[in-house]
C-alpha cells in the first residue's frame, strides 16, 4: 500500500464535470490515498467503499475532535479563530460521544415533534411556487430560483422565522458559503455575529412564548433532566442551515443536470413517478453533492486498513469515491434510477449519519414531482460544455444551470 503523496486535483472543471475517472485513478492506488490540498496540507482518503465504511464506523482510535488528536497545525488555526466560528463549531458534528449521543438525542426528540404529513405539504407549495418563478425569468436558472431557495425556505418554516425576516436571514447566509481561505473566515463575520444575535433573539422569545416550531422544539427538548444551551441551540440552527441546505441544493442543480444528460433515464422517470423513491437515492449517488467528510484525526498512533498513522494526521472518507466502487456497485459511472440495492454513503454512515437525510430525500422527490409537472418538456438553455462548476473542494457544485421548456 502506497504512503506516497499525491496531488490529484479535486476542485478543477475537469474533475467536477467528470470525477469518476479521477476516483478509479486514485482506488488504483489503494484504499488510502494521501493527497495534498490547498490550505490543508496532506490528508489520507479512504477511497474505497469499505474502507469509507470503516473510517466512519470505526469510533476507536479516531476523533472529529481537533482537541483530542494533538494536531498542531490545525491546534494553531482553531486558537486564531474569531469567537463566533468558535461558537459554531461546537456543534454535533464536531462532537465525539458521549457529548455527541447526548445532543444528537435532544435534537432526535426535536425532530419527532415535527408534524411530517404537514411539512410535505408545505415542501410542494414552495416548490411549486418557485418552479413558477423559474418559469418567468429571465434567466431560467434552476440554481438561483428554485435549488438554492427550495431547502432554504423549508428550513425557515420548520423553524418558525417570521416570513417578513427570511429574505434578510437568506442574505446572511448566502454570505456564509464562501470559506474558501482564511482570510474569508473573518469576512464572515459581521454575517454571522448578524445571525448569532437574531438567534439569541428568536430562542429567547421562544422561551417567553413557545410555538409550534423547532425551535421552540429544541428549547423545550429534554432527554433525563437534560437540556440544550442556548449555545447550543444557536450552533444547532446554524447547523441546520449551513449543512441541512447546501446537500439539497448541489443535488438538485446536480441531479438535474445528471437527468438531463442520461435522457433514457429521465424518460423512464417522467414516464413513471412511482420510480421517485429509488431514483432520488440514485441521484444522491451520482452526483455526491457531499464529496468528503469532515476530518477524523488520529488519537493515538495505530495501524488502519494495513496502514500506520501518527497521533494527529487527518483521514478523509472520500465519499464520492466509495459512492463509485466496482467493488460495491454495479458500474457505478452510469446512471440506473431503479438501481436496487443502493447502499450509498451519501449521507455518511455510523454514529455521524445525516440527521436530515429523510428531510433531503423528501424535499427532492417533491421538487422532481413538480419538475415532471410544470416542466415536462424540459432541456437545457445552454451547451453541456458551457455548464460550470465551483471550485469550492469537498463539495459538487454548480454555479448555475439555465433550463427553458
Amino acid at each position: 500500500m502506497s504512503d506516497d503523496v499525491y496531488k490529484f486535483d479535486l476542485t478543477g472543471q475537469t474533475f467536477k464535470r467528470d470525477p469518476f475517472p479521477t476516483f478509479r485513478d486514485m482506488r488504483a492506488i489503494g484504499p488510502l490515498v494521501t493527497n495534498r490540498l490547498p490550505i490543508v496540507g496532506q490528508i489520507t482518503f479512504a477511497t474505497t467503499y469499505e474502507a469509507a465504511t470503516k473510517l466512519l464506523k470505526q469510533a476507536d482510535g479516531f476523533s472529529v475532535e481537533l482537541s483530542r488528536a494533538g494536531n498542531s497545525r490545525f491546534g494553531l488555526l482553531l486558537k486564531l479563530l474569531p469567537g463566533g466560528i468558535k461558537l459554531l463549531s461546537k456543534n454535533m458534528l464536531q462532537q465525539d460521544d458521549p457529548e455527541h449521543r447526548r445532543l444528537r438525542q435532544l435534537v432526535d426528540g426535536a425532530f419527532r415533534r415535527q408534524e411530517i404529513s404537514g411539512l410535505e405539504t408545505a415542501i410542494e407549495r414552495i416548490a411549486l411556487e418557485l418552479m413558477q418563478k423559474l418559469k418567468a425569468s429571465d434567466d431560467g436558472d434552476l440554481v438561483q430560483h428554485v435549488a438554492r431557495d427550495l431547502p432554504l425556505a423549508v428550513i425557515s418554516e420548520m423553524l418558525g422565522l417570521p416570513p417578513e425576516d427570511r429574505d434578510k436571514f437568506h442574505n446572511w447566509m448566502a454570505v456564509m458559503t464562501d470559506v474558501s481561505s482564511v482570510i474569508s473566515i473573518f469576512k464572515i463575520m459581521p454575517a454571522l455575529n448578524k445571525i448569532i444575535a437574531y438567534m439569541r433573539g428568536v430562542i429567547e422569545q421562544r422561551r417567553l412564548e413557545p410555538r409550534d416550531d423547532l425551535i421552540s422544539a429544541l428549547v423545550l427538548a429534554e432527554e433525563e433532566g437534560d437540556q440544550l444551551s442556548d449555545d447550543e441551540i444557536v450552533s444547532m440552527v446554524f447547523l441546520l442551515f449551513a449543512a441541512g441546505h447546501e446537500t439539497t441544493t448541489h443535488l438538485i442543480s446536480g441531479g438535474t443536470l445528471a437527468l438531463l444528460q442520461n435522457k433514457e433515464q429521465m424518460e423512464r422517470l417522467f414516464a413513471a413517478p412511482s420510480l421517485l423513491p429509488s431514483a432520488v437515492d440514485e441521484l444522491l449517488r451520482f452526483v455526491s453533492p457531499v464529496q468528503m467528510t469532515k476530518p477524523r484525526f488520529v488519537v493515538e498512533d495505530c495501524e488502519f486498513m494495513g496502514r500506520s498513522f501518527k497521533r494527529g494526521q487527518m483521514l478523509m472518507a472520500l465519499l464520492a469515491s466509495a459512492n463509485s466502487d466496482e467493488a460495491a456497485f454495479d458500474a457505478p459511472d452510469q446512471l440506473e434510477l431503479s438501481r436496487q440495492p443502493n447502499r450509498h454513503l451519501a449521507f455518511g454512515a455510523g454514529p455521524h449519519f445525516c440527521l436530515g437525510a429523510w428531510l433531503a430525500r423528501k424535499e427532492m422527490e417533491i421538487y422532481l414531482g413538480v419538475l415532471m409537472r410544470e416542466m415536462p418538456d424540459v432541456k437545457l438553455a445552454i451547451g453541456e460544455d458551457e455548464v460550470r462548476w465551483t471550485k469550492r473542494g469537498g463539495m459538487r457544485a454548480l454555479r448555475s444551470l439555465p433550463l427553458m421548456g
